[in-house]
């Protein structure tokens, strides 16, 4: 009998593992994931959110008739790998449903800038067969594109503490008029987070 304690012990630890799926339209369920070092979901959706709303709120929209914004690139200068167009696409998003400004689609992930656009002058838009009419394609007018930074600090650890690393992570983001090349908006938002397995290159 004493021998099928340990037993029955482990397959019910083993029991205890697993998958949980969080429904991220539960606000409560959001709220209990289990904080990691590494950029996640929530910090994504709260970061995308703030740095939109700031530049909603701006008067850069103001200064150019019917903006077209097309998305530069958003380098990922951090100790981890992932996609920025997690982040792109939730930014693009949130200004297309405000009605504020359109996306230009086909100029995504280029980093433009006056000099290239005003080098389009002599371009008869690609492909002409492939286009139904020459004229047709909406120039952008202004460029998004920014960088998202790492830095790693050492903290003091306590004898009874296991947090030994901050991470700091830092999403820059340029707003810019391509007509006469001047920053109309630019943002910065810090995620901060503390504790160990920290990312490292």
């Amino acid at each position: 009998m004493k021998k099928m304690i340990p037993v029955a012990l482990m397959l019910t630890l083993c029991a205890c593992g697993g998958t949980r799926v969080v429904d991220l339209n539960n606000e409560k369920e959001v709220a209990a994931m289990q904080d990691v070092m590494e950029l996640e979901y929530r910090d994504w959706t709260k970061t995308a959110e703030t740095m939109t709303e700031s530049m909603l709120k701006s008067n850069a929209f103001r200064r150019v008739q019917n903006p077209v914004i097309a998305m530069g690139p958003i380098v990922n200068d951090t100790q981890q790998r992932f996609d920025t167009d997690v982040l792109i696409k939730k930014i693009r998003t949130t200004l297309l449903k405000s009605g504020t400004a359109q996306i230009a689609t086909n100029f995504s992930g280029e980093d433009l800038t006056s000099e290239k656009m005003r080098s389009m002058r002599a371009n008869a838009e690609y492909d002409q067969e492939t286009i139904a009419k020459t004229g047709t394609l909406v120039a952008p007018n202004m460029s998004l594109s920014g960088k998202m930074l790492q830095r790693n600090l050492k903290l003091e650890s306590g004898w009874f503490s296991s947090v030994d690393t901050r991470v700091e992570y830092y999403l820059q983001l340029t707003l810019t008029d391509l007509k006469t090349g001047l920053s109309v908006w630019e943002d910065e938002q810090p995620i901060i987070k503390e504790g160990t397995h920290a990312p490292t290159w």
